[in-house]
Protein backbone atom coordinates (compact mmCIF):
# COMPACT_ATOMS: atom_id res chain seq x y z
CA UNK A 1 0.00 0.00 0.00
CA UNK A 2 2.58 2.40 1.00
CA UNK A 3 4.33 1.21 -2.28
CA UNK A 4 0.91 2.64 -4.54
CA UNK A 5 0.72 5.70 -2.61
CA UNK A 6 4.57 6.51 -3.72
CA UNK A 7 4.33 5.93 -7.27
CA UNK A 8 1.14 7.86 -6.86
CA UNK A 9 2.89 11.16 -5.79
CA UNK A 10 5.86 10.21 -7.93
CA UNK A 11 3.45 10.23 -11.28
CA UNK A 12 1.48 13.24 -9.72
CA UNK A 13 5.13 15.41 -9.02
CA UNK A 14 6.27 14.42 -12.79
CA UNK A 15 2.93 15.26 -14.34
CA UNK A 16 2.82 18.92 -12.25
CA UNK A 17 6.49 19.08 -13.69
CA UNK A 18 5.63 18.63 -17.25
CA UNK A 19 2.44 21.02 -17.21
CA UNK A 20 4.84 23.67 -15.34
CA UNK A 21 7.45 22.96 -18.37
CA UNK A 22 4.87 23.02 -20.79
CA UNK A 23 3.28 26.81 -19.74
CA UNK A 24 7.11 28.14 -19.24
CA UNK A 25 7.57 27.07 -22.95
CA UNK A 26 4.45 28.99 -24.11
CA UNK A 27 5.88 32.09 -22.23
CA UNK A 28 7.35 34.62 -24.61
CA UNK A 29 10.90 34.62 -23.21
CA UNK A 30 12.81 37.65 -22.04
CA UNK A 31 15.23 39.96 -24.62
CA UNK A 32 18.75 37.82 -25.21
CA UNK A 33 21.80 39.39 -23.18
CA UNK A 34 23.46 40.10 -27.01
CA UNK A 35 20.15 41.99 -28.01
CA UNK A 36 20.79 43.99 -25.00
CA UNK A 37 24.00 44.68 -26.11
CA UNK A 38 23.57 45.54 -29.09
CA UNK A 39 20.80 47.94 -28.04
CA UNK A 40 23.26 49.56 -25.77
CA UNK A 41 26.09 50.02 -28.51
CA UNK A 42 23.32 51.60 -30.85
CA UNK A 43 22.69 53.99 -28.67
CA UNK A 44 25.76 54.35 -27.34
CA UNK A 45 26.46 55.25 -31.51
CA UNK A 46 23.81 57.63 -31.36
CA UNK A 47 25.05 59.31 -28.40
CA UNK A 48 28.55 59.70 -29.91
CA UNK A 49 27.23 61.23 -33.01
CA UNK A 50 25.26 63.48 -32.01
CA UNK A 51 28.05 64.98 -29.77
CA UNK A 52 30.48 64.60 -32.45
CA UNK A 53 28.21 66.89 -34.72
CA UNK A 54 27.38 69.38 -31.63
CA UNK A 55 31.48 69.30 -31.60
CA UNK A 56 31.63 70.22 -35.54
CA UNK A 57 28.88 72.59 -34.98
CA UNK A 58 30.70 74.50 -32.00
CA UNK A 59 34.03 74.42 -33.90
CA UNK A 60 32.56 75.59 -37.39
CA UNK A 61 30.93 78.41 -35.17
CA UNK A 62 34.46 79.22 -33.47
CA UNK A 63 36.59 79.22 -36.49
CA UNK A 64 33.59 81.75 -38.55
CA UNK A 65 33.75 84.16 -35.02
CA UNK A 66 37.86 84.11 -35.09
CA UNK A 67 37.77 84.95 -38.63
CA UNK A 68 35.31 87.77 -37.90
CA UNK A 69 37.00 89.00 -35.39
CA UNK A 70 40.39 88.51 -37.18
CA UNK A 71 38.80 90.81 -39.77
CA UNK A 72 37.28 93.43 -37.28
CA UNK A 73 41.01 93.50 -36.03
CA UNK A 74 42.44 94.36 -40.02
CA UNK A 75 39.65 96.98 -40.47
CA UNK A 76 40.73 98.45 -36.86
CA UNK A 77 44.24 99.60 -38.59
CA UNK A 78 42.41 100.32 -41.94
CA UNK A 79 40.18 102.60 -40.05
CA UNK A 80 42.46 104.32 -38.12
CA UNK A 81 44.94 104.91 -40.86
CA UNK A 82 41.11 106.49 -43.07
CA UNK A 83 40.15 108.40 -40.08
CA UNK A 84 43.75 109.60 -39.81
CA UNK A 85 44.00 111.12 -43.00
CA UNK A 86 40.36 112.59 -43.21
CA UNK A 87 41.28 114.22 -39.66
CA UNK A 88 44.04 115.44 -41.47
CA UNK A 89 42.57 116.90 -44.49
CA UNK A 90 39.64 118.51 -42.06
CA UNK A 91 42.09 120.67 -39.98
CA UNK A 92 43.81 121.72 -42.61
CA UNK A 93 41.05 123.00 -44.09
CA UNK A 94 39.67 124.37 -40.73
CA UNK A 95 43.63 125.68 -39.86
CA UNK A 96 43.38 127.87 -43.22
CA UNK A 97 39.61 129.20 -42.01
CA UNK A 98 41.00 129.89 -39.03
CA UNK A 99 43.78 131.95 -40.08
CA UNK A 100 41.39 134.43 -41.35
CA UNK A 101 39.37 134.90 -38.39
CA UNK A 102 42.62 135.00 -36.05
CA UNK A 103 43.76 137.98 -38.75
CA UNK A 104 39.80 139.34 -38.30
CA UNK A 105 40.64 138.90 -34.72
CA UNK A 106 43.32 140.80 -33.91
CA UNK A 107 42.01 143.59 -36.40
CA UNK A 108 39.65 143.62 -33.75
CA UNK A 109 41.82 143.34 -30.32
CA UNK A 110 43.63 146.98 -32.08
CA UNK A 111 40.93 148.47 -32.20
CA UNK A 112 40.15 147.51 -29.09
CA UNK A 113 43.20 148.51 -27.43
CA UNK A 114 43.03 152.51 -29.22
CA UNK A 115 41.52 153.35 -25.80
CA UNK A 116 44.83 152.63 -23.81
CA UNK A 117 47.36 155.34 -23.66
CA UNK A 118 50.46 152.98 -22.59
CA UNK A 119 51.95 152.10 -26.01
CA UNK A 120 54.28 149.47 -24.17
CA UNK A 121 50.94 147.91 -22.51
CA UNK A 122 49.44 147.62 -25.95
CA UNK A 123 52.00 145.32 -27.40
CA UNK A 124 52.03 143.44 -24.71
CA UNK A 125 48.86 142.48 -25.00
CA UNK A 126 48.84 141.56 -28.92
CA UNK A 127 51.73 139.63 -27.82
CA UNK A 128 50.10 137.66 -25.01
CA UNK A 129 46.72 137.28 -27.88
CA UNK A 130 49.22 135.78 -29.76
CA UNK A 131 50.79 133.43 -28.02
CA UNK A 132 47.31 132.01 -26.91
CA UNK A 133 46.74 130.61 -30.03
CA UNK A 134 49.93 129.44 -30.65
CA UNK A 135 49.43 127.66 -27.63
CA UNK A 136 46.28 125.98 -28.43
CA UNK A 137 47.74 125.21 -31.44
CA UNK A 138 50.71 123.56 -30.35
CA UNK A 139 49.12 121.33 -27.80
CA UNK A 140 45.95 120.14 -29.93
CA UNK A 141 48.99 119.39 -32.18
CA UNK A 142 50.40 117.17 -29.27
CA UNK A 143 47.41 115.81 -28.25
CA UNK A 144 46.84 114.26 -31.87
CA UNK A 145 50.18 113.56 -32.09
CA UNK A 146 49.94 111.06 -28.46
CA UNK A 147 46.53 109.92 -30.20
CA UNK A 148 48.67 108.36 -33.53
CA UNK A 149 50.93 106.76 -30.42
CA UNK A 150 48.48 105.74 -28.89
CA UNK A 151 46.51 104.20 -31.94
CA UNK A 152 49.77 102.48 -32.99
CA UNK A 153 49.90 100.75 -29.54
CA UNK A 154 46.29 99.47 -29.74
CA UNK A 155 47.22 98.23 -33.63
CA UNK A 156 49.93 95.99 -32.41
CA UNK A 157 48.05 94.17 -29.44
CA UNK A 158 45.59 93.59 -32.85
CA UNK A 159 48.17 91.65 -34.17
CA UNK A 160 49.56 89.64 -31.55
CA UNK A 161 46.08 88.91 -30.10
CA UNK A 162 46.17 87.39 -33.75
CA UNK A 163 48.94 85.79 -33.27
CA UNK A 164 47.96 84.53 -29.84
CA UNK A 165 44.45 83.14 -30.98
CA UNK A 166 45.94 81.08 -33.65
CA UNK A 167 47.19 79.42 -30.47
CA UNK A 168 44.16 78.61 -29.62
CA UNK A 169 44.19 81.38 -26.93
CA UNK A 170 40.82 82.89 -25.88
CA UNK A 171 41.15 86.45 -27.27
CA UNK A 172 37.55 87.53 -26.82
CA UNK A 173 38.01 89.86 -23.81
CA UNK A 174 41.47 91.58 -25.68
CA UNK A 175 38.95 92.27 -28.34
CA UNK A 176 36.36 93.86 -26.23
CA UNK A 177 38.89 95.98 -24.22
CA UNK A 178 40.30 96.77 -27.87
CA UNK A 179 36.67 98.02 -28.88
CA UNK A 180 36.16 100.01 -26.12
CA UNK A 181 39.36 102.02 -26.78
CA UNK A 182 38.44 102.61 -30.51
CA UNK A 183 35.70 104.22 -29.15
CA UNK A 184 37.66 106.09 -26.59
CA UNK A 185 40.21 107.54 -28.80
CA UNK A 186 37.29 108.27 -31.46
CA UNK A 187 35.58 110.09 -28.83
CA UNK A 188 38.88 112.21 -28.38
CA UNK A 189 39.76 112.67 -31.79
CA UNK A 190 36.44 114.92 -31.86
CA UNK A 191 37.37 116.97 -29.20
CA UNK A 192 40.54 117.17 -29.93
CA UNK A 193 39.52 118.77 -33.97
CA UNK A 194 36.73 121.26 -32.02
CA UNK A 195 39.59 122.40 -29.97
CA UNK A 196 42.13 122.94 -32.44
CA UNK A 197 39.55 125.53 -34.67
CA UNK A 198 39.22 127.42 -31.19
CA UNK A 199 39.93 131.09 -31.01
CA UNK A 200 40.31 133.53 -27.69
CA UNK A 201 39.88 136.68 -28.04
CA UNK A 202 40.84 139.27 -25.22
CA UNK A 203 38.08 141.47 -23.88
CA UNK A 204 39.59 144.83 -23.46
CA UNK A 205 37.52 147.00 -20.80
CA UNK A 206 39.73 149.75 -19.26
CA UNK A 207 43.27 150.39 -18.69
CA UNK A 208 43.34 149.38 -15.14
CA UNK A 209 41.68 146.01 -15.58
CA UNK A 210 44.07 144.66 -18.61
CA UNK A 211 45.89 141.92 -16.46
CA UNK A 212 42.29 141.17 -15.07
CA UNK A 213 40.62 140.63 -18.49
CA UNK A 214 43.88 138.76 -19.80
CA UNK A 215 44.12 136.16 -16.72
CA UNK A 216 40.36 135.83 -17.75
CA UNK A 217 41.18 135.08 -21.14
CA UNK A 218 44.32 132.75 -20.35
CA UNK A 219 42.07 130.57 -17.58
CA UNK A 220 39.45 129.60 -20.42
CA UNK A 221 42.32 128.45 -22.42
CA UNK A 222 43.81 126.06 -20.03
CA UNK A 223 40.67 125.23 -18.90
CA UNK A 224 39.13 123.68 -22.31
CA UNK A 225 42.54 121.81 -22.74
CA UNK A 226 42.67 119.77 -19.57
CA UNK A 227 38.80 118.81 -20.50
CA UNK A 228 40.45 117.70 -24.01
CA UNK A 229 43.61 116.28 -22.13
CA UNK A 230 41.56 114.00 -19.57
CA UNK A 231 39.48 112.71 -22.48
CA UNK A 232 43.20 111.54 -23.54
CA UNK A 233 43.83 110.20 -20.35
CA UNK A 234 40.57 108.13 -20.50
CA UNK A 235 42.07 106.75 -23.37
CA UNK A 236 45.06 106.15 -22.60
CA UNK A 237 43.75 104.21 -19.78
CA UNK A 238 41.42 102.21 -22.24
CA UNK A 239 44.43 101.42 -24.36
CA UNK A 240 46.16 100.32 -21.23
CA UNK A 241 43.44 98.00 -19.95
CA UNK A 242 43.54 96.27 -24.00
CA UNK A 243 47.30 95.33 -23.21
CA UNK A 244 46.07 94.16 -19.79
CA UNK A 245 43.94 91.92 -21.57
CA UNK A 246 46.32 91.00 -23.98
CA UNK A 247 48.28 90.05 -21.06
CA UNK A 248 45.68 88.21 -18.70
CA UNK A 249 45.08 86.07 -21.92
CA UNK A 250 48.55 85.49 -23.20
CA UNK A 251 50.66 86.23 -20.43
CA UNK A 252 53.31 87.58 -21.95
CA UNK A 253 54.47 90.06 -24.60
CA UNK A 254 52.40 92.73 -23.18
CA UNK A 255 52.88 95.96 -25.30
CA UNK A 256 54.11 98.92 -23.15
CA UNK A 257 52.44 102.40 -23.35
CA UNK A 258 54.78 104.96 -24.00
CA UNK A 259 55.94 106.78 -21.00
CA UNK A 260 56.71 110.02 -22.75
CA UNK A 261 52.98 110.66 -23.65
CA UNK A 262 51.94 114.10 -21.97
CA UNK A 263 48.29 114.59 -22.01
CA UNK A 264 49.25 117.51 -19.42
CA UNK A 265 48.21 121.07 -20.94
CA UNK A 266 51.36 123.62 -21.36
CA UNK A 267 52.24 126.27 -18.81
CA UNK A 268 50.50 129.57 -19.38
CA UNK A 269 52.24 132.12 -21.63
CA UNK A 270 55.30 133.18 -20.78
CA UNK A 271 54.83 136.44 -21.51
CA UNK A 272 54.76 139.09 -18.52
CA UNK A 273 50.81 140.47 -18.10
CA UNK A 274 51.66 142.83 -15.84
CA UNK A 275 51.32 145.44 -18.32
Amino acid sequence: MYKNKLVKISVISFASLGLALSVFAQTPSPTSRSEIKDARRENKEEAKQILEQKREELKQNSENKREELKQNREELKQDFEQKREELKDRLEQKKEELKDRIENKREELKKRLEKIKDNRKKQVVEKIDKNLDSLNEKITDRLLENLKKLEDILVRIGERTDVAEGRGVDVSSVDSAVVAAQAAIGDVKTAVEVQATKTYSLAISTEDKLKTDVGKTRRLLQEDLKVVSEKVKVARNAVHEAAQAFAKAHGRDLPEISPTISVSPAPSPSVTTNP
